[in-house]
């Protein structure tokens, strides 16, 4: 099934349509009409009693069905940017929208308002392909957009969000009336947070009831322009917050943690300096503890290699990789010159299994269009290419303190953390523990069924620096220092283990190499390569840990019935407090644990979840030991 989604078709030239407006082909309906910005602040601004509510908010989310053109975004930033608000106020704003505007026809809606023009500009340098599922942005100034790109009940049924305010901008009902049935109304009642408005030009019959059904209390108000009248109201009473989650998964902290929260990262390499960027993003300042110096692991190699993992089918964990890929790729477009060299990847096909696979992601539109592109012996990524690690680290670390101290013990305390370190005692809020396989030294982390894996690469600083990157299992690739990086090999080991490189894993490295680009590795000199060895820490599905720590005393007593299949209400679960992870990236770190940084930095925030239910799921901590249950192991 294709992932992809269709474009707006747009016709600009409609019969009566004096303003420029584009109208839609497929609904018969226009974006916008005569001003569009003031239309926009009367209905959901004024509508929702924004921006009054800013100047008092920490953190606001606001919620709309039918991105479109972006207009009501860009109103509701520029009035975000100009209220006085606390220091450090975040806006979330998250849409949905099933057919998103080619950035060309963006361009041409927003020269409407020449006085947004400057954000206008930003976001369409940072707007996702039509693909679909959640696309999350951070505009770096306390604004965040999340795109849910596709059908609005399905996506919002899987979402996770507290929304405030909601901008109800679908098409006209008569037009669209999905965008405006009951159940999708019931819904946003259960995204929103206590004291939830909407707002909307409608005043439908129909559209009223269904308001009414979810517990609205919608009210005619006065409407924009030659609209007499539009709708305007509240939620009447406090909402049912309703997660999908299976209780044993649904851990997303019911109150956001105050901005001056004390929160401490264990590790300084990919997971510990995505969590960095992200949590600063989300307005904390986070310390790092390190012991050995950023980049110090597997995140100090010479190169690494940015192309996505890709399942054939449409499950949790093919989403995820998909997702966490193009969330990488955005982030890694924003890095300064010599951090990130986008000279594509191809997976070579090795085997018919893997032409078989190849062509049935080709087939099921597996990546955007352009994305993904057939070649004569595989695929090309083309908005991959090579990473320089340790750059891209510092680059995300950036000022986030860093006290070169390991972490020997971490101790439960009435309000936090004690971490008892080789230069002291310190107490910390909001702990979480990115240090890869180190992590189970931690007794707390101890029902965690992580590994590791020592991989070596080789790198040939005079060796032919190809114009592309090549994966096949193993991979070669253009250094970012030059010449050539190879690898990598995969060797069990337990923890504690110091890994060392070997000439017999060089060997096989560059037989790996001459086995499927011959002429590459003709010219390598075994003798010649300068070899890292680190160690990956992995999981047994091969997807990372992100998420709280479980009390692993409560599962054991909450959850034994699972062991015997037995129907029942099961509770919530319960985590330890102020306890998260961060680790099993494997070999795909670089390209996972933004994505991974991100749901924890919205988890502990508050703000709307930069993936699906489903695919948190699929990550959190507890999975394996329910797993186990149901098994009955």
């Amino acid at each position: 099934m294709s992932k992809r989604i269709d474009y707006a078709e747009l016709d600009w030239g409609a019969p009566n349509q004096t303003d420029g407006a584009p109208r839609s082909f497929l609904f018969d309906d226009v974006y916008f009409s005569g001003d569009g910005a003031a239309e926009s602040r009367h209905v959901f601004l004024a509508g929702n009693d924004l921006p009054a509510r800013f100047s008092g908010a920490r953190h606001f989310t606001i919620g709309e069905l039918g991105f479109g053109t972006g207009l009501n975004f860009l109103t509701a930033w520029s009035a975000w940017s100009t209220t006085k608000k606390p220091a450090g106020a975040r806006l979330h704003f998250l849409s949905v929208e099933k057919s998103p505007f080619r950035i060309d026809d963006l361009e041409k809606a927003h020269a409407a308002w020449p006085d947004l023009a400057a954000n206008a500009s930003r976001l369409r340098e940072a707007m996702p392909p039509a693909f679909s599922g959640t696309h999350q942005m951070d505009f770096g100034d306390g604004v965040s957009l999340t795109l849910l790109y596709g059908d609005a009940l399905p996506l919002l049924q899987n979402a996770e969000a507290s929304i405030d305010a909601w901008f109800l901008d679908g098409f006209s009902p008569a037009k669209n009336p999905e965008m405006w049935r009951p159940e999708l109304m019931t819904q946003l009642a259960q995204l929103s947070s206590p004291g939830a408005t909407f707002a909307t030009f409608t005043v439908a019959g129909a559209v009223r009831r269904a308001l009414e059904g979810a517990g609205f209390e919608p009210e005619k108000q006065t409407g924009y322009g030659r609209k007499r009248e539009m709708l305007a109201g509240c939620l009447a009473d406090a909402p049912t917050q309703h997660s999908t989650r299976a209780p044993w998964f649904d851990t997303r902290p019911a109150v956001p943690l105050d901005r001056s929260t004390r929160i401490t990262i264990i590790g300084a390499g990919i997971a510990g300096a995505s969590l960095a960027h992200a949590l600063r993003g989300a307005g904390y300042s986070p310390a790092i503890y390190e012991a050995d110096g950023p980049a110090s692991g597997a995140s100090g190699n010479a190169a690494g290699l940015i192309m996505p993992r890709l399942d054939v089918g449409d499950t949790p964990a093919g989403r995820f990789h998909a997702a966490a890929y193009m969330h990488s790729i955005r982030l890694l477009s924003e890095m300064p010159k010599g951090v990130f060299n986008a000279c594509g990847v191809e997976r070579l096909a090795t085997s018919e299994k893997e032409q078989a696979r190849q062509a049935r992601l080709l087939e099921n539109d597996a990546m955007p269009a352009g994305w993904m592109t057939k070649t004569d012996n595989g695929v090309l990524y083309s908005q991959g290419g090579v990473v320089n690690p340790a750059r891209l680290v510092a680059t995300l670390i950036a000022d986030t303190p860093i006290v070169n101290a390991r972490v020997i013990t971490i101790e439960k305390t009435q309000t936090g953390w004690r971490l008892k370190t080789t230069k002291g005692i310190r107490e910390t809020d909001l702990l979480i523990i990115a240090n890869a396989h180190d992590a189970k030294w931690f007794v707390q982390m101890r029902g965690l069924p992580l590994s590791g894996s020592a991989g070596q690469i080789d790198w040939f600083p005079e060796a032919q620096t190809p114009e592309t990157a090549f994966a096949f299992g193993p991979y070669a690739a253009p250094a970012p220092g030059g010449g050539l990086v190879i690898g990598a090999t995969y060797a069990p080991v337990s923890i504690g283990t110091i890994p060392r490189f070997s000439p017999e894993a060089t060997e096989s490295n560059v037989a790996a190499v001459a086995k499927m680009l011959p002429g590459l590795a003709a010219s390598l000199d075994p003798n010649a390569s300068q070899a890292r060895v680190a160690i990956r820490c992995t999981t047994p599905d091969r997807l990372p840990i992100a998420g709280p720590v479980p009390d692993w005393g409560f599962y054991a007593g909450a959850y034994d019935g699972l062991r015997t299949g037995r129907k029942s209400e099961y509770p919530r679960a319960s985590v330890l407090p102020g306890l998260f992870a961060l680790t099993g990236l494997g070999s795909r770190g670089l390209v996972t644990a933004p994505l991974c940084a991100a749901l924890i930095a919205a988890e502990v925030s508050g703000g709307p979840a930069p993936v699906e239910a489903d695919v948190a799921e699929a990550l959190h901590p507890a999975r394996f030991y329910i797993r186990d249950l149901k098994r009955n192991r």
